[in-house]
């Protein structure tokens, strides 16, 4: 049998980057649970841990189209240079003064989660140079989309074997080393220094979000985000509330995300993007309700590994989706764009869980998935009802081409129009 990513894997920049941005991002995979574990060990609440997690990806929030919008002007490697010192500089800070709470505590988060540096924006863009046949692009989507759930599985092990056997603190550290490290490999590679995106005039000041048809797709993410970090927290709480590590239980479910991914890249579909988006968001819902039978930590890990399957490809989805939707010019904004989306989504569902876990309980703040689920979903359903009763405009010009000059264009993407 054909290897199935010999195509992807053979290109010569492509391992070095996909290794170089896990490592990078690893903090991303650790974050969350480094920051609860921070706060609960200096005697802060369920309720202040969630507004932690909450502060630092509201930073990323912010920062992501920011980094994004100058990545596309000015290239890859000073951006990426500078936002990791200032982020590894706020979680050495974090270390050192353990702060319990107050502006100390949520102002280093924010710093944080700002100047995250925009990795997987940047790699992402990249794929669009790399590969100019669609299909080849897409598997390199659901590639990096499943590579990228090492970080998931990695990140919440080594934030709670540290805490454990060291202290939280040191969880900080470890975060700013791989953050240092990743960073630089990644940016001085011969694919980021000479990255550039395509030439336009001049910019507009919303960037791709002047195309209706990128809005109407980050608010399907929107949900779907708030019913991730609701989880995830609400997890964490459940976890602590029952005296059991959180770290293997956020990492069943990115296994089951890795494995949904590598099947997932294992056939080309035949359905369009748009379409499959729909039947993994819900599957994604269905999933959510499932995690209410669980009544004890392994019935949890259980059903966390199935209901994870879908993660993978939905991601790799969404960005297939952004890449052919974003005007010319502004592709690694438009991907900081879902990552915004995304960290906002996961912020407030954080916050959300954080407030109901220590209100009701832990196990209430599921209920909190189950919601964002639904208006996932409900989004979906509602621009393709909209769409087939006659909506036939075309938007904002999108689809328009980021490769290289003399590379086809490809046809636009009209799903959630």
């Amino acid at each position: 049998m054909r290897y199935p990513y010999k195509d992807i894997l053979g290109v010569p920049s492509v391992p070095r980057l996909l290794v170089a941005a896990i490592v990078g991002r690893m903090p991303v995979g650790m974050g969350a649970l480094a920051l609860f574990l921070l706060v609960r060990g200096s005697g802060g609440s369920y309720a202040i841990a969630g507004l932690a997690v909450s502060a630092a990806t509201l930073g990323t929030s912010f920062g992501s189209p920011v980094l994004g919008r100058l990545i596309d002007r000015q290239g890859q490697t000073r951006v990426l240079f500078l936002s990791m010192l200032v982020q590894v500089v706020s979680l050495l800070a974090l270390a050192v003064l353990t702060p319990a709470g107050g502006f100390l505590l949520f102002g280093l988060c924010v710093v944080y989660g700002f100047a995250n540096p925009p990795l997987a924006a940047s790699m992402r863009a990249g794929w669009s140079t790399l590969f100019t046949d669609r299909s080849q692009l897409t598997q390199a989507f659901a590639l990096d989309s499943t590579a990228q759930e090492v970080i998931w599985i990695l990140g919440p092990l080594l934030s709670a074997s540290i805490a454990a056997s060291i202290d939280p603190r040191a969880t900080l550290v470890a975060m700013a080393a791989f953050s240092a490290i990743g960073v630089t490999w990644f940016a001085t590679s011969q694919q980021s220094r000479t990255w550039r995106s395509a030439h336009v005039g001049e910019r507009h000041l919303l960037g791709p979000l002047t195309a209706g048809p990128v809005r109407r797709v980050l608010a399907a993410i929107l949900g779907l985000a708030f019913a991730w970090g609701a989880l995830e927290l609400a997890i964490a709480a459940y976890a602590d509330a029952t005296d059991h590590s959180a770290g293997p239980l956020l990492a069943v479910w990115a296994v089951g995300s890795v494995i949904g991914g590598l099947l997932f890249a294992l056939r080309r579909w035949s359905q369009p993007p748009q379409r499959m988006l729909g039947i993994l968001l819900i599957l994604n819902f269905v999933g959510f309700v499932v995690l209410l039978l669980a009544q004890t930590p392994w019935q949890l890990a259980v059903l966390l590994a199935v209901t994870g399957v879908v993660n993978a490809p939905v991601i790799a989805t969404l960005y297939v989706l952004i890449e052919s939707l974003a005007p010319r010019g502004t592709v690694t904004e438009a991907f900081t764009w879902v990552s915004t989306t995304f960290t906002v989504g996961i912020g407030v569902g954080a916050a959300s869980a954080g407030i109901v876990s220590d209100a009701i309980e832990p196990r209430a703040a599921f209920w909190l998935a189950v919601i964002g689920g639904g208006v996932a979903v409900l989004t979906v359903v509602v621009h393709h009802h909209g769409r087939h009763k006659g909506d036939n405009e075309r938007g904002d010009e999108p689809g328009r081409e980021h490769r290289a000059e003399g590379t086809a264009r490809r046809p636009n993407s009209a799903g959630l129009r």
